[in-house]
């Protein structure tokens, strides 16, 4: 634990880490608490699926376009707004029953106007830590974010259960909006600029390690869009037990981040933590029967989640030039985004087919098919048992010739 102790005494490192955690804390509400209203309100999972896919492609895509804009205009000229926006809408969703026609529009434009702070914070903690320090500063980052899923669903589920899925978005609103000022209000947010990138927008993906982690991504962490929808449906959205199902599998998460933050990254590592995901979601396909059985299954799959992010953050940060990170980072969100929308979606149609099995045979499709790209691509994955993951320099040393010999 000392090499996180550290790593949080470096200056501004903590009220980065903690400020986004919160501004970032309705992720973990929102997807429950937008799948329960919806099913709630409309009447069926396929409604609520495909609610929940329009805004994680309105959020998709203001993931690689934030981060491009935060390049060009500067972080707080694009966060501010953003934060105001999705708060605003946010409410919108909250106060009012819009007719379906008019629903889909509403929620991918509260996606579209999500801030993008996750490609923001990642593309400033390499330039306030050290060499040494940056990979444990990613781990805790993609470890705390576990309290997001841990408390997010618990929260929900309790709140919808005792005041309804409209207090749990309306308090999404508020909560982003406290977050959002604090973090924006931070001295690095306001001093660290990203160069302009000279190349197109989407030209990043051509980078091998960008586009491998962009799908593992995809399908990685768009397993829990459908594990999510197979846990309500079986358990029933007025069942606070949802909450402490996804709430372990978030706890499994967090130990699994911690674990993995204190080894080394070599090209196989990535297949490892994938894999863990694959055993988790293969022995939840047996385990309907069986409540404990269940959350084990969760826990297990849960436990891949925080150390596939950190490696992949850390892969990323490693390979790209600085003046590309932030796309870069926005891309991944935009892939898991991408990944829930697409699992959520199917899962619902599952779900309204065949049950809670169908949700979970998605999820376990997704899992099986991160696996698949993860070991296909370890030849083109760095070794970074070193712990170096700066991202390279936009400009290089220009060797000048010895005019003494001419």
């Amino acid at each position: 634990m000392r090499i996180y102790l550290e790593a949080l005494r470096i200056r501004y490192v903590a009220r980065l880490l903690f400020s986004q955690l919160l501004a970032r804390f309705p992720a973990g509400m929102l997807a429950v608490a937008l799948l329960i209203h919806i099913e709630q309100t409309y009447g069926d999972f396929t409604a609520a699926g495909f609610t929940i896919a329009a805004f994680a492609i309105g959020q998709g895509i203001a993931g690689p376009l934030g981060g491009r804009l935060l390049s060009r205009f500067g972080m707080r000229t694009v966060l501010v707004p953003t934060i105001a926006l999705s708060s605003i809408t946010l409410a919108i969703l909250g106060l009012t029953t819009p007719p379906m026609q008019l629903l889909f529009p509403l929620v991918f434009i509260t996606g579209l106007t999500i801030p993008p702070i996750p490609p923001a914070v990642r593309t400033v903690y390499p330039k306030i830590t050290d060499s040494s320090r940056i990979n444990t500063v990613f781990a805790i980052d993609a470890t705390l974010q576990e309290i997001i899923w841990i408390l997010g669903p618990l929260l929900t589920t309790i709140i919808a259960a005792t005041l309804g899925p409209r207090t749990g978005i309306l308090l999404c609103s508020a909560v982003l909006l406290v977050g959002g000022i604090w973090f924006v209000t931070s001295k690095p947010i306001g001093q660290v600029r990203i160069p302009n990138s000279p190349r197109k927008m989407g030209a990043v993906l051509r980078e091998p390690v960008v586009l491998i982690m962009t799908v593992v991504f995809m399908f990685g962490i768009g397993t829990w869009g459908a594990l999510d929808a197979a846990a309500i449906a079986h358990f029933g959205h007025e069942d606070p037990f949802v909450g402490v199902v996804l709430g372990l599998s978030a706890v499994g998460s967090l130990i699994g981040g911690l674990a993995a933050g204190l080894l080394a990254m070599p090209r196989w590592s990535l297949a490892a933590r994938v894999g863990l995901g694959v055993i988790g979601t293969t022995l939840a396909l047996f385990s309907l029967g069986s409540p404990l059985m269940f959350i084990l299954a969760f826990f297990i799959t849960g436990m891949s989640s925080s150390p596939m992010i950190a490696l992949a953050n850390s892969a990323v940060s490693a390979t790209v030039r600085f003046s590309d990170t932030a796309e870069a980072f926005g891309w991944l969100g935009t892939a898991q985004l991408v990944g829930v929308a697409i699992a959520s979606a199917f899962a619902g149609i599952a779900i309204d087919a065949m049950g809670a099995l169908g949700g979970l045979l998605i999820g376990a499709g997704f899992s099986v098919a991160a696996l698949i790209v993860s070991l296909v691509a370890i030849p083109w994955l760095p070794d970074l048992s070193d712990g170096t993951a700066l991202p390279r320099a936009d400009t290089a040393p220009i060797v000048l010739p010895d005019t003494d010999q001419a």
